[in-house]
């Protein structure tokens, strides 16, 4: 890999900024804010789980009010110190973990800079391959270099990405977002994925035609909004440990470099870690290399992308060892329950604001027991699942169901036509299943192996979806993310011709584009929010 340059330094400077100072609020004002956060969950928490309605609203009181209540509190103990909007978010800093930063530098710096180094060419595909190799080979070669790396890079998307347009809603962006990779990795991919999407969420309206968002706040144990779908509470180990080896990984590229580590810490919403950081002195980092500086901004990013292959490793390692106990809670639990009854049903199904008739109603009910779907025996809810979703058009049951008058059970076929949500290949039919227990208890070592299995698996999914978002989405060429400032360095050349007065106001000119775009894909990407209110 090519060797940071270490005499040479780069004109790039940067104003420092003073910042005033956080004033205390007083007792009375945090108790005040305190008690607003518990009037706020309270009414959201009536609203979603009460009531059952206005959910979206439900959700935004429920959160805001946990958020301001619980920072309030740490504020008001001074547990921790305000960031960005004080009684929302708040961060915990320290100095304790800069020693260990600089061990980790001294044993594998130069392993992550060959990480980093890999993870900003997919970052930012063609252009970080001409940046870094093919612009100081000049003529044929440098065209050769690049046509080879575009067949790489498009390769590399269709065997990785691909998954991704198997949604038909992004299908139609597949041959785009290929473009935008090839170009400019996966931060090219990223902003051609959130315009793209934003602009097909715009033609909706004129067809009135609901979309899906595209957008949305993932965090574990809340619904997503529009679709309904909770990530396990578990995600918050997958999100914390993603976190820090983003940030750590910054941090042993910035100690390798010399850099002055002030802190390291957490940002915190409520109680939940949604951020990590190392705070370094600007002063320092501006005298980085441009090559320098680039490797520490890809550390992080490269390195959630590398999360990906070890957590599968890590996966298919841990089901292996695990899969003779896991065989015995499988047995277990075959034992203690015995086929599919429905437990409940809903009177519509919905997905991002649109409502239909649940199919189910007044055709299945409580207490049915489904022996067969599509003349499949039942003997879990996973059957259920995969005959619904294989509906062509409808999906056939026969259920036993209990007699009112003689109390006997009786085969009954059912057939329902599932709601068909194309954009997002779902099928619904407005069900809640549930196992029939036998009565035989399932021993609670078992229980507890169980538990574990099933939580450290999903931890373990988890951990590759979230490095995936977290790695690519970094990436965007936008600030305020990582790609952002890497975008200004790699793309300064190429603006050369426009004959700026120096290189910083090429760098801001680069950063206007793609924060514009930025803004205008958000914009337009918040329509399907708009139209699931109104």
């Amino acid at each position: 890999m090519p060797k940071p340059p270490t005499k040479k330094r780069s004109s790039r400077k940067k104003k420092k900024i003073v910042k005033a100072p956080f004033i205390r609020p007083s007792e009375e004002e945090l108790n005040n804010k305190i008690w607003a956060g518990i009037a706020c969950f309270i009414i959201g928490y009536i609203l979603v789980f009460v009531l059952k309605s206005i959910d979206f609203i439900g959700w935004l009181l429920v959160l805001f009010g946990f958020f301001q209540s619980t920072n309030a509190f740490l504020l008001k103990y001074n547990f921790a110190q305000p960031f960005l909007v004080p009684y929302l978010f708040t961060m915990i800093k320290t100095k304790k973990f800069i020693d260990f930063i600089h061990f980790i530098a001294t044993k594998f710096a130069k392993a992550l800079e060959v990480i980093s180094l890999i993870g900003s060419i997919l970052g930012f595909g063609l252009v970080a391959v001409d940046y870094w190799f093919a612009r100081k080979m000049g003529g044929v070669k440098r065209i050769v270099v690049l046509i080879v790396s575009a067949i790489a890079l498009g390769l590399f998307f269709y065997f990785t990405c691909s998954i991704l347009f198997a949604v038909p809603a992004l299908a139609p962006l597949f041959i785009p977002c290929l473009i935008g990779f090839v170009f400019l990795g996966f931060g090219g991919m990223s902003i051609v994925m959130l315009l793209g999407y934003g602009l097909i969420s715009l033609g909706g309206l004129f067809v009135e035609k609901q979309m899906c968002p595209a957008v949305a706040p993932v965090l574990p144990g809340v619904p997503i909004p529009g679709f309904g779908i909770v990530i396990p509470l578990v995600g918050w180990i997958s999100l914390f440990i993603i976190l820090v080896i983003h940030e750590l990984s910054h941090g042993v590229l910035m100690s390798y470099y010399k850099e002055k580590i002030n802190s390291v810490g957490l940002i915190l919403a409520g109680l939940v870690p949604i951020g990590a950081f190392v705070e370094q002195e600007d002063a320092t980092f501006d005298k980085l290399e441009d090559k320098q500086a680039l490797l520490v901004l890809s550390a992080g990013s490269a390195s959630n992308l590398l999360l990906i292959p070890i957590s599968i490793i890590l996966l298919i390692a841990f089901s292996f060892v695990v899969s003779p106990l896991a065989q015995e809670v499988v047995n277990a639990q075959n034992q203690a329950y015995s086929g599919v009854m429905v437990q409940e049903i809903n009177d519509s199904v919905s997905l991002c604001g649109v409502d239909y008739n649940s199919p189910a109603k007044g055709k299945l009910f409580e207490g049915d027991i489904i022996k067969q779907v599509n003349g499949v025996d039942v003997n879990s809810t996973q059957i259920i699942q995969k005959g619904v979703l294989s509906a062509n058009p409808d999906v056939n049951f026969l259920v036993s169901r209990k007699e009112i008058n003689s109390g006997e059970f009786r085969d009954i076929s059912v057939t329902l036509t599932p709601v068909v949500f194309e954009d997002m290949n779902l099928k619904k039919i407005g069900v809640a299943f549930a196992l029939i227990p036998t009565g035989i208890d399932i021993p609670i070592h078992l229980q507890i192996s169980g538990f574990i299995i099933s939580n450290i698996n999903t931890i373990l999914i988890l951990l590759l979806i979230i490095s995936f978002a977290a790695g690519t989405f970094n990436y965007l060429p936008s600030e305020p993310f990582d790609g952002g400032k890497m975008a200004k360095i790699m793309l300064e050349p190429y603006v050369k011709f426009m004959k700026f007065k120096n290189k910083k106001e090429s760098e801001k000119f680069i950063g206007r584009i793609f924060i514009w775009l930025l803004l205008l894909s958000l914009a337009l990407n918040s329509i399907p929010y708009l139209t699931m209110i109104f």
